[in-house]
């Protein structure tokens, strides 16, 4: 197997979401990862519940083909350790606060006199600049401030908590993107640099859709009022009969021509993009009309028209669901502490080699032994460095 970033080596000191799915992607990709954890508690991800034996379940998840050494940076020998260990990465991948690196001597400017050619990848809530560089943020706090916060929700109801994490995520790989960029431009240049990634700068490519609306007409979109966020009935979730849901995303005339035929209403085609009362009349006819059959009674009905219309699976059917299964979007594989682990599958295809797991994700500081050693640190060296707490 040969896979696209085979000798690519990259040191991250991240922790938690963004900065470990990053390195992840890479490591699928077939760089050499070394996850580099303070001692003293490393990842928070390890120990946050729910625990598969020894380590978090999302852990697993986000750090599978990677090493892992423990080493204290702001430790005089770490740092030491760390600087002689510079020159043989290509990346290094950072979660600390705009400034956090230069105040233990490691930031960008510093480390690219030892390493010219080093590709530095900063990931932070708010970016290296701006009045709110030094604030501390998550996922919600970036939704709220972006403006996709207040579109989330129904019509006249308050603004409703994603249950899933769309800036860290998103952020995690906005920084993938930059770093392949990054390497690809050095291969032409021989030059590194610093990239700094904001995960609230990553959010703006969800907004564009309705961003470019408002840009344009000045008229401010409503929660539950928008054309794709609940505001027509071609565009919508609807409950049916038995308690579930079903998804209509019928933006197109002929998939709402189609979803119209099937539930034998032809007259609400032409009223597909009516605007005020006739469209809230619209889609209180249709949640009258899909309240009538169970949602598999719909969708065996859907399945002879063409039209855009899915279930709203809940966690265990989207497991269950042929198609999820088929292109391996989750996986279970063996850890040799924690037995089976529940994976997330790579989300690309290639035709040839495919990228994804090949090694356990490490335990604390697994590795730091055997990379002190393959340093030429002898065994006296390396229980000082233990015992006074720097490994």
């Amino acid at each position: 197997m040969i896979l696209p970033l085979e000798g690519v080596r990259v040191f991250d000191l991240s922790s938690l979401l963004p900065g470990s799915l990053c390195s992840q992607m890479l490591a699928d990709l077939g760089a050499d990862v070394l996850k580099i954890e303070n001692p003293r508690g490393g990842d928070g991800f390890r120990k946050m519940p729910p625990l598969v034996k020894t380590l978090g379940s999302y852990f697993h998840i986000v750090n599978r083909n990677k090493q892992a050494m423990t080493l204290d940076l702001q430790d005089p020998a770490g740092r030491d350790i760390f600087l002689k260990m510079l020159p043989k990465a290509d990346v290094l991948i950072d979660s600390f606060r705009p400034g956090g690196m230069e105040r233990i001597g490691l930031g960008y400017d510093a480390l690219k006199e030892i390493h010219p050619q080093l590709i530095h990848c900063s990931l932070t809530g708010f970016g290296q600049d701006g009045p709110y560089r030094d604030c501390p943020s998550h996922d919600i706090n970036l939704l709220g401030l972006s403006g996709i916060l207040d579109l989330l929700g129904e019509k006249n109801g308050p603004p409703v908590s994603p249950g899933v994490q769309f800036a860290g995520a998103g952020g995690g790989l906005n920084a993938v993107i930059g770093i392949l960029a990054a390497l690809l431009k050095r291969e032409r240049t021989g030059s590194g640099e610093h990239i700094d990634a904001a995960l609230l700068d990553g959010l703006t490519p969800f907004l564009g859709l309705v961003m470019s609306t408002y840009l344009t007409t000045g008229v401010l979109p409503k929660r539950g009022e928008t054309l794709v966020g609940g505001g027509y009935a071609f565009y919508h979730i609807y409950q049916t009969g038995d308690g579930k849901y079903l998804a209509l995303g019928c933006l197109e005339e002929k998939f709402w021509q189609g979803f119209c035929c099937a539930i034998g209403r032809e007259d609400f085609i032409p009223d597909q993009f009516a605007t005020g009362p006739r469209q809230e009349a619209l889609i209180a006819e249709v949640r009258r009309i899909l309240m009538q059959k169970t949602r598999q009674e719909w969708m065996a009905q859907m399945a002879e028209y063409e039209t855009c219309v899915t279930p709203v699976n809940t966690l265990e059917e989207a497991l269950q669901d042929p198609h999820i299964q088929q292109r391996g979007a989750w996986f279970r594989a063996h850890h040799p502490v924690d037995g089976e682990i529940g994976q997330q599958g790579f989300p690309l295809k290639f035709s040839n080699d495919q990228p994804g797991w090949r090694t356990h994700p490490p335990s604390f500081g697994e590795h730091t032994l055997e990379i002190l050693r393959g340093m030429g640190y002898a065994e006296a060296a390396i229980d000082d460095l233990a015992a006074r707490g720097v490994i």
